[in-house]
This record gives C-alpha cells, structure tokens and sequence, in this order.
C-alpha cells in the first residue's frame, strides 16, 4: 500500500472584517473568553495535521502575538480575495505533495472531529477537492452549490454571481475545503477577476477543476452552527447567544 499523504492546513485570517465595525481584527474578537482564531488553530491539532499556515494581512503582528509560535504566517499584502490569500502559499508548498486543508478563520465552531471528517471523505473520494457545505432556511451571503438534475456538484456561485432563482438554493459552501495540493495549487492561476468584486474567489477553483476532468465531492454538515462564519455584529450576537 502506499503511504498516507500528508495534510498541511491553510488558515485564511487577512481581512479587516470592517462589518464588525471594531479597531482591532475579526478574528481577535473573543467568544466563550478566547479570540476566533485561538479557536480555529485548536480545532486543527489533529494527528493528521503536520503543518498549519495563518495569512495575514491586516494588523498581523496582534494576530502573531495572540496565535504564538505553533503556526507559520504568511502574508497577504493587499486582500484581493480568498484565492489570492491561498495564492500566497505557493511558494512555500511548491515542493509538497499531500492533502491541504483550507479555513477561512472566522468559524468559531469549527471542530476537529468535523476537519478529521473533511479529511476522511476527501481521501476516501480520490477526488481533487472536498469541500464542506450547509443548508439554512434562509441562507446568508454564502456561495451557492450548483447541482444538476443527478445531484452531481458542477458549480459553486457567490452570492453576487446567482440569479434570483440560484439565490433561492438553501445548500451554501461554508468555505471550508481539503485539496490535493499538487493538482490544486497550479490550477490557481486559471482563477480570474471577472466579478462583481473584482476578486479573486476561491470557489472559482470547483468549475476549473471539474472542466479539467477532475472529481469533487461535497460533504454537507447537519448542523450549521459548526461552520457558521462571523461577519458582523449580528452574526456574533448569534454566536454568544445574545438574539
């Protein structure tokens, strides 16, 4: 048999998070007395995981000072998007061959036995990506999952991108993923601007993929609180159970 891949975890914590309307980082903002980011960096201490890299870009040296020495930071100069903060990990991860986890920092409940699940269905898949999807009611402004009439995954739309109907979708990317680095991180580059924001979207990658021939799997997560993201005063209102 052949050796199991390794798995390096990518921890996207660049933003500003200026919805929060604070002076300091999204990701320092406290729940249950520990920052954000503390509680994302402890959910990814799973034996499985060799490595783990922060981008950062907005007041880095508080997010170094509050994170410490167990991770390697890289760093996001200008915040162009999710891609382009995964962008900044090439170089670093040019060499390696294994699986790469991808986090977007500010999902507080994020848990290790949910990423050791990410990892598992993803190496059991065989596929280029897996990624972690939800359903709400009423969705937030999340990506949408774009399934055909089979359930086959074949697009991932931000919000700004959906039609009226594709809005209506109740299944969201949580914008959680696990990647084969070597086929992934290449295919980076395919990725452009051409959007309402004028970013660079990581979830451009699942069309790249699927147009080059490669598989994705989608692994939905019954409970949504596990991969909510915090944006804004309300949504951590939400969190703290203050409603």
């Amino acid at each position: 048999m052949p050796p199991e891949r390794k798995v390096r975890v990518v921890i996207l914590a660049a933003g500003k998070g200026t919805r929060m309307k604070r002076e300091k980082p999204k990701l320092l903002t406290e729940i249950g007395g520990k920052p954000i980011i503390t509680r994302v960096v402890e959910a990814c201490r799973i034996p499985e995981i060799e490595k783990t890299y922060i981008i950062v870009g907005f007041k880095a040296g508080l997010m170094r000072e509050t994170v410490g020495s167990s991770c390697t930071f890289l760093t996001q100069r200008f915040q162009l998007g999710t891609a382009h903060a995964v962008m900044q990990a090439r170089d670093v991860l040019r060499n390696y061959r294994g699986d790469l986890v991808v986090l977007v920092g500010d999902s507080p409940f994020l848990t290790r036995r949910l990423i050791r699940r990410l990892v598992r269905i993803h190496r059991r898949a065989g596929v280029a990506a897996t990624f972690l999807t939800t359903e709400y009611s009423q969705p937030p402004p999340y990506a949408r999952v774009i399934r055909d009439r089979a359930g086959k995954v074949r697009n991932l739309l931000e919000e700004n991108q959906c039609t009226v109907e594709q809005e209506r979708i109740k299944e969201v990317s949580t914008s959680h993923y696990c990647f084969r680095a070597e086929i992934v991180l290449p295919l980076l580059s395919e990725i452009g601007k051409d959007n309402p924001k004028h970013e660079y979207y990581l979830t451009d990658i699942i069309p790249i993929l699927i147009r080059h021939g490669y598989g994705v799997e989608a692994v939905r997560v019954k409970n949504p609180r596990l991969v909510f993201g915090i944006n804004d005063q309300r949504d951590l209102k939400w969190a703290t159970g203050k409603r």
